[in-house]
């Protein structure tokens, strides 16, 4: 995985941060893309952010939350 700054935006419709997530993560106990859209309103409009299949954008995101929780969790 590449190296992304915290301010790298994983969300663009909510304008939801990588440092956002990883906070999410560590200190509010985020496991799941549910808890991490409760917590940070990430992934809740288009979905797109959620994982590679759920990308219907042009160009493709290059990080995903659930590759986020993979590396966090």
């Amino acid at each position: 995985m590449a190296k992304f700054n915290y301010s790298y935006k994983v969300c663009e419709c909510k304008n939801v941060t990588l440092g956002e997530i990883i906070h999410a993560i560590k200190e509010k106990n985020a496991k799941t893309v549910e808890d991490v859209k409760d917590i940070t309103d990430a992934g809740t409009a288009c979905g797109c952010c959620i994982n590679a299949t759920k990308d219907f954008g042009d160009p493709k995101m290059q990080l995903y939350i659930e590759d986020i929780l993979k590396k966090f969790t």
